[in-house]
């Protein structure tokens, strides 16, 4: 045995054994050995051969183990463990169990997730960009605050999941289930929510602009104050949804269904709607004032800054 491995074991001895000790701290490069040691000092009963292929590589010489991104953890068993900012950037982790894991602050940029089992992970500010997390269980985790831009989320089970502030600018959402999902002040410009499910989503403070919801189920979301500018919201169904201080200027409401919708302080300046849109009635005749229809759409109006008169007379819009 080399000197360098002898010494490696023996400061993985010591923090087994030892839980107030903590290894040197004289700098040691490579992501693997960063992960060993953030094992060690909190979990003292931690050892190598719990993270499956990984007890292999810290066999192998310094050359390899230091480039962690080399390292494929597919299918490891890495439940319960302390990994708050551990830097697994780019890793082969799909299948890996991660149940109960702490990853707060954790770098998993490019990480492989698919089918991973990550059931009540904190993953609190954590990055994962470009993460794939096809088919991966999400039940009941914390992604307050991450960063998911690029991610894939593709047929990922979000059952529970806090996504408040979270950055989802541009994700591909299409058919993912974010029922019930924590969604408050979310950054959702531009993604792709197209057949996704956000029955009781919580959407409280949201940004929805550029997003296609055509056909949406929205039926009693709590919208309020989220950013709607320019969105497609056409045979979506909005009722008993709460729209109060909503910015819906400039959005597409032809055939959609708003009955109940609660639109106290609404921006409504610029929607379209036709015949087919169902208002709140309370709401109904004043809408129906001070709109207009649009010269280039027969049968489509638009909603003005101001009241109307009922001559509904053609404007350029």
């Amino acid at each position: 045995m080399s000197t360098d491995s002898f010494r490696r074991q023996l400061v993985l001895a010591l923090g087994r054994s030892t839980p107030a000790f903590h290894p040197p701290r004289a700098p040691r490069p490579g992501r693997l050995r960063n992960l060993i040691d953030a094992l060690t000092r909190r979990t003292p009963a931690f050892t190598t051969q719990q993270l499956g292929s990984l007890s292999s590589a810290n066999r192998q010489d310094d050359s390899r183990a230091a480039d962690f991104r080399e390292t494929d953890l597919a299918g490891a068993e890495l439940s319960n463990r302390d990994l708050r900012e551990a830097d697994l950037g780019g890793i082969n982790l799909a299948r890996a169990n991660f149940a109960g894991v702490d990853l707060t602050g954790a770098n998993l940029a490019g990480v492989d997730l698919r089918g991973a089992d990550l059931t009540g992970v904190d993953l609190t500010g954590a990055n994962l960009a470009g993460v794939d997390l096809r088919g991966a269980d999400l039940t009941g985790v914390n992604l307050t605050g991450a960063l998911l831009i690029g991610a894939n989320l593709a047929g990922a089970n979000l059952a529970g999941v806090d996504l408040t502030a979270a950055n989802l600018r541009g994700v591909d959402l299409a058919g993912v289930d974010l029922a019930g999902v924590e969604l408050a002040a979310a950054n959702l410009t531009a993604a792709d929510l197209t057949r996704a499910d956000l029955t009781g989503a919580f959407l409280i403070g949201a940004d929805l602009t550029g997003v296609d919801l055509a056909g949406v189920n929205l039926a009693g979301v709590d919208l309020r104050g989220v950013n709607l500018t320019g969105v497609n919201l056409t045979s979506a169904d909005l009722r008993e949804a709460n729209l109060d201080r909503a910015n819906l200027t400039g959005v597409n409401l032809c055939e959609a269904n708003l009955y109940g919708a609660v639109l106290t302080s609404t921006k409504l300046a610029g929607a379209r709607w036709d015949w087919a849109t169902i208002w709140p009635p309370e709401r109904a005749a004043e809408i129906w004032f001070r709109s207009a229809e649009r010269p280039d759409q027969p049968g489509v109006y638009v909603v003005l800054p101001e009241a109307g008169g009922r001559d509904r007379q053609s404007v350029v819009v």
